[in-house]
């Protein structure tokens, strides 16, 4: 499950709005009184997308050390942390969340850190 950017809550349906010119993903409650640009059900998602994703067969998840190997690619970069999350365009909180494995980062961010970090965050079952 998903965690809201803003309070680290456990949400179902994201909102994605738009707060001072940045795209978060949030909770519904953090949504309350502002601009959503986006709402998504992953849960309704992926029942959607379900028998495409079989046929494919090339079904890649997430590493179980992810948040070893961005740290370790990091790293090896010399990149702190607060560098690294303006070069993908994320906010430094949620980057060390993700980094220490607190929080599970999405799709979106895993292709930005496995660009810009030269990385395999997903591979095959």
């Amino acid at each position: 499950m998903e965690e809201c950017e803003l309070c680290g809550r456990g949400m179902e349906i994201v909102h994605i709005i738009s707060l001072e010119g940045a795209e978060l993903r949030v909770c519904a409650k953090c949504s309350e009184g502002k601009r959503v640009v986006y709402k998504e059900n992953p849960f309704q998602k992926e029942q959607k997308t379900e028998g495409r994703r079989q046929d494919a067969k090339e079904e890649k998840e997430l590493v179980v050390d992810y948040g070893a190997r961005i740290r370790e690619a990091r790293e090896k970069l010399k990149i702190p942390v607060k560098v690294l999350a303006e070069m993908i365009n994320e906010k430094e909180h949620f980057l060390s969340r993700v980094e220490s494995q607190k929080t599970t980062p999405p799709d979106v961010l895993v292709r930005k850190l496995e660009r810009t970090l030269n990385i395999k965050l997903k591979e095959e079952e």
